[in-house]
């Protein structure tokens, strides 16, 4: 029999888990956030501190490259430091009850820095247990490709641990990166706009549906962790406000452009009757069309544990086959929580393990987007129609008022007429789209259309495409130029005319009531 060969795990792949495991740099953030929701889920179970005095505390200093993350939840004993901060993908959490389960997201930090600490103490004994990582000399070992040495070796090699006094009382866990090499991840606002929409942190007050939203767990039994994390002074909460918005080239760079209205509420179970997800997505006044960008919480976005699972385009291959059908995404607001225990986020937490679990979740979560997507263009539809009906009633005053003040001659009255006419053709398509439209609604039995319908395309204010009493006998505004001959205003009418076809609206009326002073 051949002898056992023992395998040998090589320095390279340390690489694949620091500095090559994210695409982006500013998950470091949310893998420590990640850790840390955990140790203050178990600090909160062992009654060590209530669930309003538990945070998460993060300091980013652009002058000094640094950044730290503290929270105070259980932190780690002593006895445990080493195997747990030095040992790597080794991990004693337990997969679907804990957020971070791998071990290996606390390395996301050496990377991006030039030495990476972990200093924590546990409640009950008298010291500060500080792990520190030379992250600079990992990667100057790691890049020499002239040496192959071992993980094991290398880690030994760049790793210390030592110990300093603690008050017992004292129970908490800090990240502290120095010599932070990535500019973006040391950008406070840029952080805090990420964890606005990654973190598991509550909606803001100012978000008019959040009270709907919880009532909406509540009646489920639904519960959602939520932290409290600030960044320097700032408590964070979610990105989701009440006013859509769009963006200016001026200051300050973006204005309102419309407003949710409402949110529709969806769920779906497995065939044991376990809820596989829950979720929410808004009705705005501007259903029918793309949010701009600078709504930075756009888009349906998935979240476990209420953390985010990839980014706003994570779900989009759901709304449609055709690449276009992507767009439909950011057509709204929204969320959609996995709740199932067998939904497991990858290494890289922007996507689940592949399971018949998530495959069943994308199955049931497709027809959702799609009617998203159906919603949008009945909306598009629906206002499309409504202006085509605002046209003409706005055209419809116009040549009333027109009759009242008098006709320039003959042809412009023609003129108007013909586009009355026209105007009113299109009206009358438009309430056979809308009454199309509501038969959809009653047909499907689909309250979130009749929303559409009622709040958006405001079907209640529909008037009737009646034609206006034409006279055939029109008054014509020559008719008040009483100091005229009939020959003289017939002169003036053509003139009139002249005017008109030559200067805009505003300045032709101008001329026309001047002359109109002066032969009354």
């Amino acid at each position: 029999m051949d002898k056992p060969v023992t395998p040998i795990i090589g320095k390279f792949v340390i690489e694949n888990l620091t500095v090559g495991m994210y695409d982006d740099p500013r998950c470091v953030y949310r893998e420590y956030i990640q850790n840390s929701a955990d140790a203050l889920d178990k600090a909160i179970s062992m009654e060590l501190l209530t669930s309003q005095e538990a945070a998460i505390h993060i300091q980013i200093s652009k002058e000094k490259k640094s950044i730290e993350i503290e929270d105070n939840g259980t932190g780690i004993s002593s006895s445990r430091i080493v195997p747990i901060l030095q040992n790597v993908a080794q991990s004693e959490k337990e997969i679907g009850r804990e957020k971070g389960f791998r071990g290996i997201g606390r390395l996301g930090g050496l990377g991006y820095c030039d030495r990476l600490v972990f200093e924590t103490s546990f409640k009950g004994e008298n010291v500060k247990s500080i792990m520190t990582w030379d992250a600079k000399r990992l990667k100057e070992i790691v890049n020499d490709r002239t040496k192959k040495e071992e993980a094991e070796h290398v880690i030994t090699t760049v790793t210390g641990f030592h110990e300093e006094p603690e008050s017992v009382e004292k129970h908490y866990f800090k990240v502290i990166m120095t010599g932070v090499t990535n500019a973006e991840i040391l950008d406070e606002e840029e952080i805090t706009d990420y964890l606005r929409m990654v973190a598991p942190v509550p909606f803001d007050s100012g978000f008019y549906y959040k009270s709907k939203i919880y009532e909406e767990l509540k009646k489920e039994n639904i519960k959602i962790d939520e932290y409290k994390v600030f960044v320097g002074t700032e408590q964070i909460y979610k990105g989701y406000t009440t006013t859509l918005y769009r963006s200016k080239n001026t200051h300050p760079f973006r204005e309102k452009t419309g407003d949710i209205l409402d949110l529709t509420f969806f769920k779906s179970y497995d065939k044991n009757g376990q809820l596989i997800f829950w979720g929410w997505h808004s009705i705005s006044d501007i259903q029918g069309r793309q949010l701009d960008k600078s709504n930075k919480a756009r888009g349906l976005r998935v979240r476990k544990d209420n953390i985010q699972i990839g980014d706003e385009n994570r779900l989009e291959s759901l709304f449609g086959s055709n690449p276009t059908d992507t767009r439909f995404n950011f057509y709204v607001v929204g969320e959609v929580y996995a709740l199932h225990n067998q939904l497991i986020p990858n290494g890289r937490r922007d996507d689940f393990v592949d399971s018949y679990t998530y495959s069943e979740m994308k199955d049931k979560l497709k027809p959702t987007c799609l009617k998203i997507k159906k919603l949008a263009n009945q909306t598009s539809d629906g206002l499309s129609a409504k202006r085509d009906i605002d046209n003409f009633a706005e055209e419809q005053k116009k040549y009333e008022e027109k009759q009242r003040q008098g006709f320039v001659n003959k042809e412009e009255q023609q003129k108007l007429i013909y586009e009355l006419n026209t105007k009113k053709e299109k009206a009358e398509k438009g309430q056979k789209t809308i009454q199309r439209l509501k038969q959809q609604a009653e047909q499907e039995d689909n309250s979130t259309l009749f929303k559409v319908l009622d709040r958006v395309v405001k079907t209640d204010r529909l008037i009737e495409t009646v034609l206006p009493e034409i006279n055939d006998k029109p008054v014509y505004r020559t008719d008040k130029l009483s100091k005229l001959s009939k020959e003289q205003r017939k002169l003036v009418s053509r003139i009139y005319d002249i005017i008109k076809r030559t200067l805009d609206n505003e300045r032709a009326e101008l001329v026309i009531q001047k002359i109109e002073e002066e032969f009354k």
